[in-house]
């Protein structure tokens, strides 16, 4: 048996395009539904859905996106279309103006090749063949208008080849194919056209952004492969200093500091048990009411960090809106990071001490306080002694931070790891792209994480632990990546007739039985379950990369993109539309010779599942993502078990989004788009609503719901590009291999030089545009704003070798430079975010705040030994 013959064979019963318009009007009506319910919450739980707005502060309007009306239920839609790219940038981050600039090219690339599909392609194919799109390969042609044949295209072929009429090379027969050719290069030159214009804005905006910035991250670079000899930073700074590229203005020597990671995760889990204590001896009137505490937070709170902790804006009291700087003088409180556990670090910490009876008697329910709560000491708090559980747990967190007092002065190894902060953002540029060490592995230089990015529990572990536990996630995750072929190949083969007969015979009997029956399982059960695996198994990936030891959360999020895109590429595209279409998969499969013409004929087979499955995710599933599901299921959830002000403010957060869940999907979706575009308008269509819709949605919450807490430097743009190049050549290889079936191999030849062209525009990418991706040309930085850089936020610290950190500047040249910098209209969310940052390792610095007792309007009421300290939320741009 030849291969067409076993290929012919192999394929199941095409799928019925009668119930296209079925999940249309399914889509339609659930994205309708879930929009609708949108408006109407947002305008009731404001607070929910558009939580960045209500976490920000008015007195800084010029950083906020324009206010909506929360009385109207649709006036928000004109507000969110006049939003420009520059404000995009300037409300949510240079991130998620490539993310959403990705949306905008796959809307115009789809735009031009569905005007050509419609107005050339189709009406030509349908003159010839009486079909307007070619996804059908049973479907009958007809020449000259009249219909000669039903067959399909390995009869045809099988007959040409009895006829020994192969050599005629182009089939006269179906002169329509020669439109495939031309537009195979039309639609490979449009979308590198639209690549590189995408390519181009991103870069040209990244360069202006980043060469105006004045943030710490662009002056520090981060080293490793420090050699034991220059693991102090006094040798390190003298040979950097040396090279003649610029003087250092602060070294930090990364360190083990793991005890001191421990004490902390036992800080933070005394400091639960004693916060609950305390509410349940104050009851819910002091947590929820008695001192204003609002997690929903009204318009003075604002969202800090990843952790959910808010900061009160310490401009409030400015009326023309510009922020006013507190002052940081040797005798107030330091000037710290936030820290990535939820601690709040002061800028100013404005405290006033009183007893706790007076604290007691503020309440009106005073008489109602319960009676204090009791703990036992025995095994897992079942058995044993009862004593006070606040003054017990009381004593365990004096005694932990008496513990973390004396670890901060003790001696810790130096890791080969350290961050080294330069003068001006043009000496850290150099620095990065230098070679240092003639030796391998030695002195390698990249910019460094915001310090706010950096996951300090990987940067202080061991290197030899960090490469272990990197090299056991990577085979973790290819080893997943080839068992999830397995379901995903016998779920997609279970749902085809041929199988099903094959293994449940009663079942196969009563889908034939019941045409209504067939149609749900075969048609439409695939798309319902395609579309959960694609929601599902990405988070699995996301919690691998959390364990891999990145050290910075902008890494995590760029490993997540590559690996659920992997996953949905390899299993949910190529495994499931081989298995979809055959009644032997792994038959299938091993007949690689033939892939090319496997991949065409599953392809045009399976073009009705995904023209149902982009509409259901496109128009069905994209509006529920303003719904904000998991946050609303956290309300049920966990609402119940918030007992402290703390839980009450983590629980109104705004969700971070991620992008590693979020852009995957989008990039399958456009090449499955460019596979079909010569061959089906239907898929055209559906994927240009897909897009158009999700930029909406995505640009919504961007700017109004979630936040995107990593620092924005458009790293993802070069994934992107790689990626559509990735489906360029697969859409290349799929129009081969639909001239190849049929036999037009004079056709097939003519597409030669459409790999090699694509390949070039890769390689062209990766040595010109991949260097500005990554790095901040030296013309393209403000010298002038740079060059006073080291009189600014990261200078305010020096950092002895026994990590202590002590104030060097003054603090009026900090408030005047800080003044300066958010003055400019160039300030960027990333740049108000990272003022005040240092690279110090948190829990060196952190205060040892006491349990929260409650809130009073901005401010924190703490437990402390001298009575109850009021201390600020401060705070920070989200």
């Amino acid at each position: 048996m030849d291969s067409l013959e076993r290929i012919s064979k192999n394929l199941r019963d095409v799928p019925s395009s009668r119930l296209v318009s079925t999940q249309l009007l399914i889509s339609i009506a659930m994205g309708l539904s879930a929009f609708l319910l949108f408006c109407v919450l947002r305008c009731r739980f404001p607070n929910i859905f558009m939580a960045r707005m209500n976490y920000l502060t008015a007195s800084n309007r010029k950083y906020l996106p324009p206010s909506i009306d929360q009385r109207s239920l649709f006036r928000w839609i004109p507000t969110i279309f006049k939003i420009n790219d520059d404000e995009i940038i300037q409300y949510a981050g240079l991130d998620a103006y490539v993310f959403l600039g990705f949306f905008k090219m796959s809307i115009k690339l789809l735009t031009f090749c569905l005007l050509f599909s419609a107005a050339v392609i189709s009406p030509v194919r349908y003159y010839f063949t009486g079909n307007y799109d070619d996804d059908n390969p049973n479907s009958g042609d007809h020449y000259n208008g009249t219909a000669i044949i039903s067959e399909s295209y390995f009869d045809v072929l099988r007959k040409k080849k009895s006829k020994n009429d192969w050599n005629i090379g182009i089939d006269m027969e179906r002169p329509y194919l020669g439109l495939y050719v031309i537009f195979a290069f039309v639609f490979t030159y449009a979308t590198i056209y639209f690549l590189f214009d995408h390519a181009n804005k991103v870069i040209k905006k990244r360069q202006e952004i980043l060469g105006n910035q004045c943030s710490v991250t662009d002056r520090t670079i981060k080293i490793t492969g420090v050699p034991p000899e220059l693991r102090n930073e006094r040798a390190l700074r003298n040979t950097i200093d040396c090279l003649g590229i610029g003087k250092t203005d602060k070294i930090v020597i990364c360190k083990e500091w793991k005890p001191l990671d421990r004490l902390y995760r036992q800080r933070r889990y005394v400091m639960e048990k004693l916060e609950t204590a305390w509410a349940q001896y104050l009851g819910d009137t002091i947590t929820t009411h008695s001192f204003n505490v609002r997690p929903f937070a009204s318009s003075s709170y604002a969202l800090n960090n990843r952790e959910g902790m808010y900061q009160d804006n310490p401009a409030d009291a400015n009326d023309d809106g510009d922020e006013s700087i507190t002052r940081s003088d040797n005798s107030q409180e330091g000037a710290v990071s936030i820290t990535s556990d939820g601690q709040i670090s002061d800028v100013e910490a404005q405290r006033s001490t009183q007893n706790i009876s007076d604290f007691l008697s503020l309440s009106d329910s005073a008489t109602n306080y319960h009676q204090r709560p009791l703990v036992k000491l025995g095994l897992f708090g079942l058995v044993g002694r009862e004593v006070d559980a606040i003054d017990h747990f009381t004593q365990q967190l004096r005694a932990i931070d008496n513990e973390i007092l004396s670890a901060r002065t003790d001696h810790y190894a130096s890791t080969p790891t350290a961050m080294v902060t330069m003068n001006s953002v043009a000496a850290a540029q150099m620095l990065a792209q230098a070679v240092l060490d003639p030796r391998i592995n030695y002195l390698i230089t990249t910019p460094a994480p915001a310090p706010r990015d950096i996951i300090w529990e990987n940067l202080t572990m061991p290197r030899k632990t960090r490469a272990f536990k990197q090299a056991v996630i990577t085979n973790i995750t290819g080893i997943l990546g080839f068992i999830f072929v397995i379901p995903v190949g016998y779920l997609a083969t279970l749902l085809n007739m041929k199988t099903i007969r094959k293994f449940w015979p009663a079942l196969g009997n009563l889908l034939t039985d019941h045409p209504w029956a067939q149609d749900l399982v075969i048609n439409l059960l695939p798309v319902y379950l395609y579309t959960l695996l694609n929601f599902i198994i990405p988070y699995i990936y996301v919690w691998l990369s959390s364990k891999q030891g990145f050290l910075s959360h902008g890494d995590e999020e760029l490993s997540v993109v590559s690996k659920n895109f992997f996953y949905v590429f390899v299993n949910m595209f190529l495994v499931f539309t081989m298995a979809g279409t055959a009644s032997n998969y792994w038959g299938y499969l091993s007949d690689s010779k033939k892939l090319a013409l496997q991949l065409a004929a599953s392809l045009r087979s399976l073009s009705s599942f995904y023209v149902d499955t982009i509409l259901l995710q496109g128009m069905g599933m994209h509006p529920f993502k303003l719904l904000l599901m998991g946050q609303l299921f956290r309300f049920p959830f966990f609402r119940a078990k918030c007992k402290t002000p703390r839980h009450y403010l983590n629980l109104y957060k705004p969700p971070l989004f991620n992008f590693g869940l979020n852009l995957p999907i989008p990039m399958l979706t456009l090449i499955i788009t460019l596979l079909y575009s010569v061959m089906s308008t239907k898929i055209l269509s559906a994927g240009l609503a897909y897009f158009i819709v999700g930029f909406y949605v995505y640009k919504f919450q961007l700017i109004y719901s979630c936040i995107h807490p990593q620092h924005s430097t458009g790293q993802v743009m070069p994934i992107i590009f790689r990626r559509v190049i990735l489906g360029l050549l697969l859409f290349q290889l799929t129009v081969a291999g639909t001239l190849a079936l049929s036999n037009s191999w004079v056709f097939c030849l003519f597409l030669a030089p459409l790999p090699f062209i694509t390949l070039s525009v890769w390689w062209l990418f990766e040595k010109n545009y991949k260097p500005l991706s990554y790095f901040i040309a030296l013309r393209a930085i403000d010298s002038s704003d740079n060059s006073a850089e080291s009189a600014t936020s990261t200078g305010v610290y020096n950092t002895s070798s026994s990590g202590v950190m002590s104030s060097s500047l003054n603090s009026s040249s900090l408030l005047n430079r800080h003044s300066h910098q958010l003055s400019k209209k160039t300030s960027t969310i990333d740049e108000r975010r990272e003022f005040n940052q240092t690279y110090v390792y948190p829990n060196l610095v952190q205060p040892l705040d006491g349990p929260w007792l409650a809130i009073d309007n901005n401010q924190v009421l703490m437990a402390s030994e001298d009575g109850i300290t009021r201390k600020r939320l401060l705070y920070e741009e989200c």
